[in-house]
């Protein structure tokens, strides 16, 4: 299974998704970061992403939830 971890580039408005193997896929959009990292094998439930603790690389809580939900429908769909 691939680590994968997500976070936030607030200086370029991006959220960034990358893969142990050093694999970084950039979006401006959850849905679309979602479905990108899908395809590139990152399994639902297995994405770590930080909280408001670790501040502006932390995705924004409804990013997070957005993220997640689609992740949990393309493994459904699988």
């Amino acid at each position: 299974m691939k680590a994968v971890h997500v976070q936030f580039d607030s200086a370029r408005g991006l959220l960034l998704g990358t893969f142990d193997d050093g694999l970084t896929i950039k979006s401006a959009d959850q849905y679309e970061l979602a479905e990108r990292m899908f395809a590139a094998g990152a399994p639902h439930g297995h994405v770590g992403m930080p909280d408001w603790r670790e501040g502006d690389i932390a995705p924004a809580s409804g990013h997070k939830i957005a993220f997640q939900v689609r992740l949990n429908q393309l493994g459904r769909t699988a």
